[in-house]
């Protein structure tokens, strides 16, 4: 009886003993873990929104950007696929330096852009009024005008030929025309010419009346028909789309001339294989892999 309340004193000691030490190694682990996240949360006196292992995003860095907290559950997973893809060695070094030179030049032009455009005035209806009465046979009639659009000058040609015997101009558009009107064929309503002429197409082809000629714009190739012929009643709507096409010339006037002044100080080259008779770009290039050994 004796040697067994020595046994279990024993079990007893033995157990609480256990116990003392795993509470000991869970509270050294919880101290571990704060003391992890005390030294995470700020490195070089600037206070860390993520990490993972050196790769940091800071506080004032999201700020700078103009990101929020919502971001960066996905910057850590993408960060912790980059490191998983660089370990198994799929990262290209030439492209990645490419790609962090490009985003970096997107990032210069733009705030060059921006700093350029803030001083451009926006034109007022006053401004705007006197333009169009500059050119009234363009902004102060406004013609009814249908279109078929297709995306080569053959067949715009063909189709421009039948027109002209007879063929139904709204019933060839809903058949033929990838223009958004082609439902209703190809009907946009009353414009005035000077907002087809904004959006590229030649005076000549938007001062007209009946069939026009078939005309090239970056959309493709048109074919227009004019039915009717009126004073300008929606003066608003024209003030407004002319206002905003001005704005736009004058950006784009801008950028030419700030990218004009970039370019006088400036050695360019361009390799003439890579361009075709028009002197656009082919896009055809021989590519290698460009992997280099670090």
């Amino acid at each position: 009886m004796i040697w067994a309340v020595w046994i279990l004193a024993a079990i007893s000691v033995t157990v609480t003993v256990a116990v003392v030490i795993v509470i000991n190694r869970r509270i050294a682990s919880v101290n571990s873990i704060e003391l992890l996240e005390s030294s995470s949360s700020r490195m070089d006196d600037h206070l860390v929104a993520a990490r993972v292992d050196s790769s940091v995003i800071y506080m004032e860095d999201m700020a700078i950007v103009g990101i929020d907290a919502s971001i960066l559950e996905d910057w850590v997973e993408d960060e912790l696929l980059a490191s998983l893809a660089i370990e198994r060695d799929l990262e290209n070094a030439r492209k990645s330096r490419l790609l962090q030179d490009r985003a970096r030049q997107i990032y210069l032009r733009d705030e060059l852009l921006s700093s350029v455009y803030r001083g451009i005035p926006f034109p007022d209806s006053s401004e705007v009024f006197h333009f169009m009465r500059s050119d009234s046979l363009a902004f102060m009639v406004e013609r009814h005008f249908y279109q078929i659009l297709v995306s080569d000058e053959a067949t715009a040609d063909s189709i421009h030929e039948r027109l002209s015997w007879g063929e139904n101009f709204q019933i060839t558009a809903e058949r033929l025309s990838i223009g958004q009107k082609a439902g209703i064929g190809g009907d946009l309503g009353f414009m005035t010419a000077g907002e087809l002429i904004m959006y590229g197409v030649p005076r000549g082809h938007a001062l007209i009346e009946g069939l026009g000629d078939v005309s090239h714009t970056a959309y493709g190739w048109h074919i227009f028909l004019v039915d009717e012929i009126r004073p300008l009643e929606d003066t608003c709507r024209v003030v407004r789309s002319l206002a905003d096409d001005i704005y736009r010339d004058r950006m784009n006037a801008a950028r030419d001339s700030v990218l004009e002044i970039a370019a006088s100080s400036r050695e360019v080259y361009f390799d003439p294989t890579l361009r075709n008779s028009t002197g656009q770009f082919t896009g055809d290039i021989d590519i290698t892999d460009g992997r280099e050994t670090e």
